[in-house]
């Protein structure tokens, strides 16, 4: 869609500057579906966190949330806030208290930040620590290890687990970058202001899930049967 309107639009334009323009029915459904996302996601949250409240008896004292590597308009302005989370309530119309949570790593504190809209920041802070390398150059720098000692080099402490059953090493802590330095031009660029932190007991990550992946068993599948076809022409 958004290929269509730029070359009517703009044909010289890159394809990859391709754009939905918002004064038109599909750029206000586009983002009308963006908000539907939004909710899904709050309420995923919020599921998950009441049945681990339910599950320890525990009792909510507050709670609050945001999304992070979104889109988000002010006005005619989209900031396409790619590795950011908001900062400004104006860009989180169900902010508390202007609190934003940013993780780093499973081996880091999940930082409670809050912050003023500056020059250099536009209402942003940073998402978290953000990747060091893509998830296949990670595991390829790795690849003389087991994914067994990867996994206990650097959990060493935590109870990390994975919902597919599958450990995902470019999830590790090595994979991203040094949490402390980013904490550092965090205050150095005015990028947020750390008001607490929550400590690092464990981790549910989702896991390498495309070991199982649909696609994945029924390519497997396809092997075996020509294998099995080959041997009996044999």
């Amino acid at each position: 869609m958004a290929e269509a309107f730029r070359k009517d639009i703009a044909p010289t334009a890159l394809p990859k500057n391709a754009w939905i323009p918002f004064d038109t029915d599909e750029g206000r459904s586009y983002w009308e579906a963006l908000q539907l996302v939004r909710a899904w996601t709050k309420l995923n949250h919020l599921t998950l966190h009441d049945a681990t409240v339910a599950a320890l008896g525990a009792e909510v004292q507050n709670r609050f949330w945001n999304e992070h590597n979104f889109v988000f308009k002010d006005e005619d302005l989209f900031y396409h806030a790619k590795g950011a989370t908001p900062l400004a309530d104006k860009f989180v119309p169900d902010s508390q208290n202007g609190l934003r949570l940013i993780p780093l790593n499973m081996s880091e504190p999940v930082l409670i930040v809050r912050g003023a809209t500056t020059e250099t920041n536009l209402g942003f802070a940073p998402h978290g620590a953000g990747r060091n390398l893509s998830r296949s150059a990670h595991k390829r720098l790795h690849a003389h290890k087991t994914i067994e000692q990867v996994f206990a080099e650097e959990t060493a402490g935590l109870d990390v687990r994975f919902f597919s059953g599958h450990i995902d090493i470019s999830e590790l802590p090595s994979a991203y970058k040094n949490a402390a330095a980013v904490q550092r031009q965090m205050q150095q660029f005015g990028l947020g202001e750390v008001v607490d932190a929550v400590l690092p007991y464990g981790c549910i990550m989702a896991g390498d899930w495309e070991i199982d992946a649909p696609w994945r068993k029924k390519r497997l599948l396809r092997q075996q049967q020509q294998a099995s076809n080959d041997e009996s022409v044999v």
